[in-house]
């Protein structure tokens, strides 16, 4: 008995169904880069938040327990002689939120940054005569500076120390001698480095300062590097602490 074997023959796929195929395969990649993205913001909006509340949560401890010693309030120390990477004050900034406030860390290198806003090493401390310079992160690592934009002229800023409540007030720079109109917002080239002079946008990086500010820099627009955002207040209250002792813009 002779067996037949047919053999069939599948014919080679139309031009259709290569598309099909080919759409299948970008569709599953747009899905897959989808994914990475969304696993990427997660990791810089909520991680990285994680870390700095838990740098923060350490640093203010610290700063507690330093406070409770014998040593200087940090508005009488000279600028060279804090440890970079420590807690230098507390910043509370009402419009923030009433129960909003960051520890103020030494330093502004990358690391510094990411426990928390950033002293500029070498400005004027709390208080001092000078400018004391601050930069913050505007969407990660708790963004501490997120909403700067809505800081107006007659909001308060107010720094803790050891011994002291200092209040300042976002404002125009006074037009007194030796400093030019410095508006209280400006909208800079990431390489200025003047604003944060003693005489901020002076060109003389060692002309002799009279008033006592606060500088804040974070970057411009959200999302974006390309340009830096400065604040800018004039300290317009010091009280000593003590019991009952409250910043009126804190009383409310």
């Amino acid at each position: 008995m002779t067996t037949t074997q047919v053999r069939t023959h599948r014919a080679p796929p139309g031009r259709g169904e290569a598309l099909r195929t080919m759409a299948r395969g970008v569709g599953q990649l747009l899905i897959t880069l989808g994914v990475v993205i969304l696993l990427f913001v997660g990791y810089e909006l909520w991680f990285t938040g994680l870390y700095t509340q838990a740098q923060q949560h350490k640093l203010e401890r610290q700063l507690e327990t330093q406070w409770r010693g014998n040593g200087v309030d940090v508005s009488r120390l000279r600028v060279d002689h804090v440890p970079l990477g420590s807690g230098l004050a507390i910043l509370r900034i009402p419009r923030f939120g009433k129960h909003w406030h960051m520890v103020i860390v030494e330093g502004t290198e990358f690391s510094d940054l990411q426990k928390g806003p950033g002293h500029y090493p070498g400005t004027a401390l709390p208080g001092q005569v000078g400018n004391f310079a601050v930069a913050g992160h505007r969407t990660t690592y708790l963004h501490p500076f997120y909403n700067i934009d809505h800081l107006k002229p007659g909001t308060k800023i107010v720094l803790e120390t050891k011994t002291m409540w200092f209040t300042y007030t976002v404002e125009n720079l006074p037009n007194t001698p030796g400093y030019p109109h410095v508006p209280f917002q400006e909208i800079v080239d990431p390489t200025d480095v003047a604003v944060s002079y003693p005489v901020p946008d002076q060109p003389d990086m060692h002309a002799k300062p009279t008033l006592r500010l606060l500088t804040f820099t974070s970057c411009n627009p959200r999302y974006s590097a390309a340009q830096r955002i400065v604040l800018h207040a004039v300290l317009t209250q010091a009280l000593a602490k003590g019991p009952g002792v409250v910043p009126p813009a804190l009383a409310g």
